[in-house]
């Protein structure tokens, strides 16, 4: 046994004095998480729940008020998401019990190449200022107006002109600025200044936003008019596709009018699995999030059940909490070796989902010491590359259920916070090339590495790790609609409060603001939050396991609805007040 294995042994027998589940503090906070009989919205901002939640009084259906959300959001924190950017929807639909997922992602432009940023400069000076993460080449082709009309096409039942209200008016009379929305722009300030139309959002030469104040954003109300009059076509086509152009080459991008034209919305089978009593329902590729969960799932499922002891109604101990930290150590590896665009990458997915791969994961499991990520690998084949794939953050999820039972799960992104950091038209243009691979080797935002299968090119879309999710019961009607922001911390925060709920019966406001742990693999640290941190007896007790123990200000972002009886209503819906949110519904 390695030597530092066996002082971990002996750490851990003194600190399993002391690993109680017990989370004191974490009662249902008022204005997060709130209980409705018709429908209900969850949105990171409150605004945005309030438009949707317009939209559904007015007759709409989910699709109408996801899209009436997705927009608002845009307006209400330009840092997260916006027409500019772009995401994925699963979105249920009552009537024939039928599940659509739409891949609105954005794309590389088609004069994008796997060496486009080997000998590219950084733009100007600050954070995050690669050339992949800040100016022209940082873009690519914005989804989410293709994915907002196809979403409302597909599925709506009012007119576009109906749905863009909520937001034109945002835009028009203001909207408050939220304390999220400041900190991020003190931040990129200075880069932000560099923008004609930002630089206007600031009252003074430095600091950034002030919270409480209100942000103006006339050009945009214009933008979004004439998307509620023509749809896709006014920012695909015509003039506001120029403006497009025309900034992102401004900018040192390499847009084209016919990369906008060229723009399609993707229809896939989403993932799904049994778990748990539960059949889960997510993301597919160019995402990895989803079949990082259900690997998770799968391994937790196969432990003995002594290994992952969790009393109903309680909050994960340390043994649970350190089972769910060894489970992701091998998907996150499947993600850095194989993961890439469907469209551009042949994706062995029934291989690495196979029983006996994750058999083998579940005896590699030691429940008292943290294994080497290497420990869980699994090849498919004798010669593979060393890769890792990069993934998003900066961005938003919403949920949706209707008087119907239609149920919407959004996650739409401009991946790092105010995206590259200029705008057109109003609209902040994405840096989601960054959630490519800039060069095989090398760390991108989030410390994850990059490597063949994600290089960029033309017309790819990037590896996400959005993970926008239904949990349906054995009836097989919905139970749970969630989702996440946060970079490669979607997909683990998802599976945490997921299981909270569903596995562990908390209920969806004490799941929501519970502590949170984190793992991607490499680097090979458990990150825990100082948004709610870990009680210091389960934190000596993972600690004792061997876990290299970093903290970080929160594990993502969750949106959530819980449809069924809890707390005596059809619908309990939570916003994560991590982010600020606030539910709305009747």
């Amino acid at each position: 046994m390695r030597p530092l294995r066996l002082l971990a042994l002996l750490l851990l027998a003194l600190a399993l004095l002391g690993t109680g589940p017990t989370e004191p503090g974490y009662e249902l906070a008022e204005g997060f998480a709130a209980p409705y009989e018709e429908y209900a919205v969850a949105a990171d901002h409150p605004a945005a729940s309030a438009a949707g939640a317009e939209i559904l009084a007015r007759g709409g259906n989910a699709a109408d008020a996801a899209a009436a959300t997705m927009l608002a959001l845009g307006v209400a924190n330009p840092a997260s998401s916006g027409m500019g950017g772009g995401g994925f929807l699963l979105y249920y639909r009552a009537e024939d019990q039928s599940l659509t997922y739409l891949d609105f992602r954005e794309r590389a432009p088609a004069a994008a190449t796997a060496d486009m940023y080997d000998d590219a400069e950084p733009p100007m000076e600050g954070p995050a200022n690669s050339a992949s993460q800040l100016g022209g080449l940082a873009s690519g082709v914005p989804g989410e107006p293709a994915g907002v009309d196809a979403m409302v096409r597909r599925f709506g039942s009012l007119p576009l002109s109906a749905i863009v209200e909520p937001a034109v008016r945002l835009a028009e009379n203001g909207v408050e600025v939220s304390e999220p929305l400041a900190r991020m722009s003190r931040y990129f300030g200075g880069q932000m200044r560099r923008d004609p139309l930002m630089r206007g959002w600031f009252a003074g030469p430095e600091g950034g936003l002030e919270p409480g104040s209100r942000l103006l954003q006339p050009e945009l109300a214009r933008t979004l008019r004439a998307f509620g009059r023509r749809g896709k076509r006014a920012i695909y086509t015509g003039r506001i596709a120029r403006q497009i152009v025309q900034a992102n080459r401004r900018n040192g991008g390499l847009f084209t009018m016919r990369d906008l034209a060229d723009y399609a919305v993707v229809e896939r089978e989403p993932l799904s699995a049994e778990r748990f009593g539960w059949r889960w329902v997510t993301a597919p590729p160019p995402s990895a999030g989803g079949f990082t969960m259900l690997q998770s799932l799968a391994i937790l499922e196969g432990l003995p059940a002594r290994w992952r002891p969790v009393e109903r109604g309680e909050l994960p101990n340390a043994a649970f909490l350190h089972a769910l930290a060894e489970s992701w150590k091998g998907p996150f590896l499947d993600r850095e070796r194989y993961f890439g665009d469907p469209d551009h990458v042949e994706l062995p997915l029934d291989a690495m989902m196979a029983p006996e791969r994750v058999g083998a994961r579940i005896d590699a499991f030691h429940p008292s010491l943290a294994m080497l990520p290497e420990d869980y690998e699994q090849p498919l084949a004798e010669e593979e590359p060393e890769i890792v794939q990069p993934d998003n953050a900066g961005t938003s999820h919403l949920c949706v259920v209707d008087r119907e039972g239609n149920v919407a799960s959004v996650t739409t992104t401009v991946n790092l916070p105010f995206g590259a950091r200029y705008t057109a038209a109003g609209i902040v243009l994405n840096d989601e090339m960054d959630d490519f691979a800039r060069a095989v080797g090398e760390a991108n935002a989030f410390g994850l590495v990059g490597g063949a299968p994600n290089l960029p090119g033309p017309g790819k879309r990037p590896v996400s790790t959005m993970s926008p999710t239904i949990v349906f019961g054995e009836d097989g009607r919905p139970a749970l609609c969630l989702g996440a922001a946060g970079g490669s911390r979607i997909v683990t925060a998802v599976q945490q409060v997921a299981m909270n709920v569903l596995v562990h019966g908390v209920d969806p406001g004490q799941a929501l603001r519970a502590p949170r742990v984190h793992h991607q693999g490499h680097p090979n640290q458990l990150r825990t939050e100082e948004f709610a941190p870990l009680d210091a007896a389960r934190l000596r007790a993972l600690m004792a396991r061997g876990h290299a123990h970093e903290p970080i200000r929160n594990v993502a972002n969750v949106q959530l609805i819980r449809i069924g009886q809890d707390q005596g209503a059809r619908l309990v819906a939570a916003s994560d007040p991590r982010k600020g949110g606030r539910p709305a519904g009747r």
